[in-house]
């Protein structure tokens, strides 16, 4: 749903898939992909552990630029973010930091 709201694809549960073909064959792709690490024999359970171990590292890298962008006065003007948002957008970054540094070397033990 969101890669075809990303698109402009037209797409409705209501429609039949020929008229949103698209939107269709785009789905229908997104659960062939998803099958493939089992298809393939990739145990479940190590992926998503893999899997949550790139979130950690990847959350303080996308979260940074967002707290510069939520402080900027020039862009969102009365809506920029208060100093108690700050502080918890802050600390969340501090911890996704620290769980990404011991993320990582649990993850390449475990293998």
């Amino acid at each position: 749903y969101i890669v075809g709201q990303t698109f402009g694809w037209a797409w409705s549960e209501n429609q039949p898939p020929a008229e949103e073909a698209r939107f269709a064959v785009g789905y229908t792709l997104a659960i062939g992909v998803a099958t493939a690490p089992s298809l393939l024999g990739i145990d479940p359970l190590k992926l998503t552990m893999f899997s949550m171990a790139v979130t950690v590292v990847v959350l303080p890298i996308l979260i940074g630029p967002l707290l510069v962008v939520m402080n900027d006065g020039e862009y969102l003007e009365q809506y920029t973010n208060g100093w108690i948002t700050n502080f918890a957008v802050a600390t969340i970054v501090l911890l996704a930091f620290v769980l990404a540094v011991l993320a990582i070397p649990l993850q390449l033990m475990a293998q």
